[in-house]
């Protein structure tokens, strides 16, 4: 195994001992190979065996130049063998930002960079390259980084953002490159299966992925119940060891159409009986406050507050926060929340008068009362910090443009 010691005391410092290996990455959409993250092995001929040169990659006291030597030898070799397979396939290459950044100071042009050098030389499609920027503590200059991706870019190669994590902020990196597709950490969709916390941060990232236009890739997959995680957050790309281990060679590209057929029949059916149900529990909860709020049509403004008062005991007990505003989103009755040591409601008049018109579930439900005449309207999960519990927000229109409020658990 390749150490962090000189070459002249590694006996397999040869480039021959140096082999690409590709990690599948499978397309839900059409079930079928659609890339390969190329990553560096090195063979050990006493072992017969592969070992991972990640290591070497990612220590930053190693001295860089065989790293840079060993780099150029596994890309061009893998380039080579995209060549010779004739496949239209991806190829995702890791490209750390420092090591970037240092390599290249002031030749910011394209011809100057191996890996166009290896597309115009091997006469490889440029679509058939991903640059991924992997994982790492930058420290140089975030306009050089910039500058570097922007060529990528331009010369008309993708964008990826490796694992969402520590670093170089990867907000900041995703607001910078505006990736053409984003990674997830294997550690937060794990942490996400036990942690709401961390499904809601999984969550997060799934819609900033969908409005920036980024594809969404989960890596490192080991399990169904991970695929479909990955699924139900959008990603339509996927790999892990749940597909395969990193292979020397490339595989056919429908070895797992069979399998994610099955996958997905499986997931579809499980969602679609969750989701029924969720309308099931959503349309009790609105038939209720429907029945309820019914008789406050001709109430007399002096005296809704007192008559809203009234109904409380007959909320459903789901219903952990209730009060209503008008419609330019002033609260005009005391919040009512639930006692939950001893039932009932506590009223809270203080918060009459504050303001919620800026409330994205108030201008959602405005907007489609006034579009689609709909009368009421629900969130997805949020989650509450302080009680530890997770919710949704119902609203629904009242008469005179009022409108409920309520705050509901919402256990899945």
């Amino acid at each position: 195994m390749f150490t962090t010691e000189s070459t002249e005391g590694n006996q397999f410092w040869n480039e021959t001992y140096f082999v690409p290996h590709f990690q599948p990455i499978v397309n839900a959409i059409n079930r079928s190979i659609s890339a390969y993250e190329v990553l560096g092995r090195q063979f050990n001929p006493e072992e017969n065996t592969y070992h991972s040169l990640g290591g070497l990659f990612h220590n930053r006291d190693q001295d860089p130049v065989p790293v840079y030597n060993i780099d150029r030898i596994l890309r061009e070799k893998a380039v080579q063998t995209l060549k010779e397979s004739s496949l239209r396939t991806k190829l995702f290459f890791n490209m750390m930002p420092n090591f970037l950044s240092r390599v290249h100071h002031t030749d910011l042009f394209a011809e100057n960079f191996h890996i166009i050098q290896l597309i115009e030389k091997y006469g490889i499609d440029r679509n058939q390259v991903v640059i991924e920027i992997t994982e790492d503590e930058f420290d140089g200059s975030i306009d050089r980084l910039i500058q570097i991706v922007q060529i990528f870019r331009d010369y008309g190669l993708k964008i990826a953002i490796d694992d969402l994590g520590t670093g170089f902020s990867n907000l900041e990196r995703i607001g910078y490159l505006h990736p053409d597709i984003m990674k997830v950490d294997i550690r937060i969709m794990r942490e996400s299966l036990n942690k709401n916390s961390f499904k809601q941060v999984l969550g997060a990232i799934s819609e900033m992925s969908q409005k920036l236009g980024s594809q969404l890739l989960f890596e490192g997959i080991e399990t169904e119940e991970e695929v479909n995680l990955a699924l139900s957050m959008g990603a339509n790309l996927l790999q892990g060891f749940y597909f395969s281990t990193p292979n020397p060679h490339f595989l056919n590209r429908n070895t797992f159409s069979d399998k994610m057929k099955t996958v997905l029949e499986n997931f579809s059916s499980v969602r679609s009986k969750e989701l029924r149900e969720k309308g099931v529990r959503e349309q009790r909860i609105i038939d209720q406050l429907q029945d309820l709020f019914y008789e406050l049509s001709d109430v007399k403004e002096d005296e809704f507050s007192y008559r809203f008062g009234q109904i409380l005991g007959s909320l459903p007990r789901e219903i952990l926060k209730v009060f209503v505003c008008d419609g330019e989103g002033y609260q005009i009755t005391p919040t009512y929340d639930l006692d939950r040591l001893n039932g009932g409601y506590l009223e809270r008049s203080r918060q009459i008068g504050n303001n919620y018109a800026w409330k994205p579930y108030f201008l959602k439900h405005k907007e489609e009362s006034e579009r689609f005449r709909k009368k009421w309207g629900v969130t997805y999960p949020l989650y509450d910090i302080t009680n530890q519990n997770q919710y949704v927000i119902f609203t629904f229109s009242l008469m005179d443009g009022k409108i409920l409020i309520a705050q509901v658990g919402w256990s899945e």
